[in-house]
C-alpha cells in the first residue's frame, strides 16, 4: 500500500510541469527528490516561491552564477542545515574539500538506493 503511494507520488511529480513563474532554470522535482531527500522536495512542492526567493537569495549573496549549484546549496539546507553550515564553515577555512552542490548523483547511487526502496517497502 505505502509502496503503490510513494510510486503514484512520483509518477504525479514526474508527470507535473515542472515549468516556473520565474528566470530561474531549476532541476526537476524527481532530481531534488534524488538528490537530497525528501524534505526539500515537500518544502519545494508545498512553498514553490519561498524555494525559488532562496535560491535566488543564496545566488546573489553567494555571487554564484550558476542555478543548479545554488539550488544543489539550497536543497542540502533544507534537509541538513546544521550539516550544510558546517560544511560550508570548514571549507571557508581551508579544513575540508569544497563539496559540489551542482553535482548530479551517480547511476550506482541511484540504482542502490531503488533497490534498497524495494527491500524497505
Amino acid at each position: 500500500m505505502l509502496a503503490s503511494l510513494s510510486l503514484a507520488l512520483l509518477v504525479c511529480v514526474l508527470c507535473a510541469s515542472t515549468a516556473s513563474t520565474s528566470a530561474l532554470k531549476l532541476y526537476s522535482p524527481a532530481n531534488t527528490l534524488l538528490r537530497n531527500g525528501p524534505i526539500p522536495f515537500i518544502t519545494r512542492l508545498v512553498k514553490p516561491k519561498e524555494y525559488e526567493d532562496k535560491i535566488k537569495k543564496f545566488m546573489l549573496e553567494a555571487k554564484e552564477k550558476d542555478e543548479v549549484v545554488a539550488q544543489g546549496n539550497m536543497d542540502a539546507y533544507f534537509a541538513a542545515p546544521d550539516v550544510w553550515a558546517e560544511q560550508k564553515l570548514l571549507e571557508s577555512q581551508g579544513r575540508r574539500e569544497v563539496f559540489d552542490y551542482g553535482k548530479g548523483p551517480e547511476p550506482e547511487r541511484i540504482l542502490l538506493s531503488t533497490v534498497w526502496a524495494g527491500v524497505v517497502f
